[in-house]
């Protein structure tokens, strides 16, 4: 190739310049370019964020179609004194944003590290998220598409580009990435290894096509099937915080949207099936969510799994939240809401207790005491941790 760059263009410092820049750019990506493990120690909790909404939104932000937002959705979040203790007194509002027609915020999400908010819109006509950057103020759009994952470390993020079919690694501190390469077409799920220099994902060639699971390498920019499932949906496979298990969801292969699947714990170098843990609910979008001990997982178990209605209407689910021992795969109800879509479970970083929603409600729950209600008389959804950066 460098023969090629000389006979090409016969100029000494032109040549030079343009070798460094094809080397630049045809190399894997260096491991200092990519991302990077999780802090060794928690970081201090400094808020607990969530989104509120107008007047009477869709239950669960999921029925778009049904609404049209007609005024700003508000940033609202929950202090820590200095005893690390939330003051739910009132909530703080840390910022809006502008209606969006046809448009619902349906999901906010925090970076491990504290200095990135994430709020994804699902809208009519497409996807769309907002990133923020939490010390400037600064906003980035990400176009067509839908957030998948943050790195361990917090400074980058998965993103499925839903136009092109493809899987963005996108910096966080610049809003613009590349796709992976190399990935099979109709990947849909992907997650970051604790190291940060693996990717899980999961593919479909489309319905009664069943699924696979694979692991891509960001270095060198390769994947390896791990495992097929022909007459099932794979979706949202997690690594333990630790590295040592696997998580997923396994779903009949199916034109039902939603419906009840199947939680297992796999061999995470291996992604094969080795346990069953329980029913899970299963195509409205809600993910195991690892303890940060890596020792449990919760989940949303759906309570009403012979309801028609609910197979078809996003907002007719009735769940409640479980959290399952990885080791023993014991199973114990976090929350037992008689009639209630109870969702968005996410651990506080110091594992102590976990914010959802509930009725259009922010609530908090420690393992074995009832849930707290923290939002009253408004619309709040969408809970987010965020801790020192």
């Amino acid at each position: 190739m460098r023969q090629r760059f000389l006979w090409l263009l016969n100029g000494g410092v032109a040549v030079v310049t343009l070798i460094l820049l094809f080397a630049h750019f045809a190399r894997p990506p260096q491991s200092q370019n990519l991302p990077g493990s999780a802090a060794p120690m928690a970081q201090p909790i400094t808020a607990l964020a969530f989104l509120t909404y107008p007047g009477e939104a869709p239950m669960g932000g999921q029925d778009v179609n049904a609404s049209l937002n007609t005024a700003p959705v508000t940033l609202a979040a929950y202090a820590t004194d200095q005893n690390q203790q939330l003051n739910t007194t009132a909530p703080q509002t840390l910022g809006s944003q502008p209606a969006r027609a046809m448009c619902e915020a349906d999901q906010l999400t925090a970076s491990p590290n504290g200095r990135y908010l994430l709020i994804q819109y699902n809208c009519e006509a497409a996807l769309f998220a907002i990133l923020q950057n939490l010390a400037t103020g600064a906003e980035t759009n990400l176009a067509r598409g839908c957030f998948l994952d943050w790195s361990p470390d917090g400074d980058w993020l998965l993103f499925r580009q839903t136009d092109n079919d493809e899987i963005w690694l996108i910096p966080a501190a610049t809003g613009q990435g590349q796709p992976l390469p190399h990935l099979p077409s109709g990947t849909y799920n992907a997650a970051f290894h604790p190291s940060g220099q693996q990717v899980i994902t999961a593919a479909s060639r489309g319905l009664g096509f069943g699924s696979e699971l694979s692991v891509y390498d960001l270095a060198g920019q390769s994947y390896t099937r791990w495992q097929t499932f022909p007459d099932q949906i794979a979706a949202f496979p997690r690594w333990s915080p630790d590295g040592a298990r696997l998580a997923y969801i396994l779903m009949p292969d199916s034109n039902r949207p939603f419906t009840v699947g199947e939680l297992w714990l796999a061999d995470p170098v291996t992604g094969a099936p080795t346990q069953l843990l329980d029913a899970i609910d299963a195509g409205h979008g809600y993910p195991p969510v690892w303890s940060p001990d890596g020792r449990s997982l919760v989940y949303v178990r759906r309570e009403n799994p012979d309801s028609i209605r609910a197979d078809h209407l996003a907002p007719a689910l009735r769940s409640n939240l479980v959290l399952a021992e990885a080791a023993t795969g014991q199973t114990t109800p976090l929350t037992s809401f008689p009639d209630s879509l109870v969702y968005d479970a996410v651990w506080s970083p110091d594992g102590r207790e976990l914010a959802f929603t509930a009725d259009d409600a922010i609530w908090l729950v420690a393992l074995g005491q009832p849930p707290t209600q923290l939002t009253q008389s408004i619309t709040a959804r969408h809970p987010a941790w965020l801790v020192e950066n």
